[in-house]
């Protein structure tokens, strides 16, 4: 049998982590019991060590690898992953993206896609609380502080069933000095000069990419950018990117 906790864990948050209260509070709320079954292809894709050993480990313990080997098995998109095994996984699987680890090897873009996580109606009002706390704090964090680009955080929380409508909305009540920054970072930061340009992950519908460049294109983030780099009280730097962001808006409908 697979040792069921190698220490040291991987992808835990501690205290003082910004996530912790949040984390904690999930471990908390979401106190499903041991599903009877992974919702996966079963003696299949899975390791089948770790498949015999999933739901050994506390939740809380439960390695990264054995979640990271769950994402990628099989499952039918049409049905989902049971509601009972889904909850039970969920503070493990937010923790682990709290802490910028991947929970599924493939993309960042399917981490919240096996239940329709986003709606509130399939949770109670304090599991609710946690979700969208979590959401908000998670796209903030990472307009400010993540590697990945954030058209793939997006993309994340609309797999996972968030409205899109709603998504944009915290991004435009956002500071324009995160997004100025974030947005110059990338759609222009790794390109040569003259390359730049508004890219999409492949993991949107064909019927997304429209919205999402009129969103990246509209008059209320082109205001933003286009304040941000006039404003002489602005840092020089992020005004040279926030007019540059500007600039790449303006160049749609040229």
């Amino acid at each position: 049998m697979v040792k069921s906790s190698p220490q040291p864990l991987k992808a835990k948050v501690s205290p003082g982590h910004p996530f912790f209260g949040i984390i904690e509070e999930a471990y908390r709320v979401f106190d499903y019991p041991k599903p009877g079954s992974t919702e996966v292809c079963q003696n299949c894709c899975m390791d089948r060590k770790i498949e015999a050993d999933f739901f050994n480990p506390p939740i809380r313990q439960l390695p990264l690898e054995y979640i990271q080997d769950w994402y990628d098995a099989a499952y039918d998109p049409q049905v989902g992953v049971a509601k009972a095994t889904w909850a039970y996984l969920l503070p493990r699987i937010l923790e682990i993206l709290a802490t910028g680890e991947d929970v599924a090897r493939v993309a960042l873009e399917v981490g919240l896609g096996r239940f329709e996580t986003g709606n509130p109606s399939n949770w109670s009002a304090k599991e609710w609380a946690v979700l969208d706390h979590f959401q908000r704090m998670f796209l903030q964090h990472r307009l400010e502080n993540g590697s990945e680009e954030l058209d793939s955080v997006l993309c994340m929380f609309k797999r996972g069933g968030w409205p899109l409508d709603a998504l944009m909305a915290q991004l435009e009540a956002s500071p324009s000095e995160h997004l100025a920054v974030r947005l110059w970072r990338d759609w222009c930061s790794w390109q040569a000069p003259g390359m730049e340009g508004i890219g999409f992950t492949p993991f949107w519908e064909s019927n997304e990419t429209t919205p999402m460049l009129e969103f990246y294109t509209s008059d209320a983030l082109y205001e933003k950018m286009e304040a941000l780099a006039l404003d002489d009280a602005t840092d020089p730097e992020i005004a040279a990117k926030a007019s540059t962001v500007a600039s790449m808006m303006k160049l749609r409908f040229q």
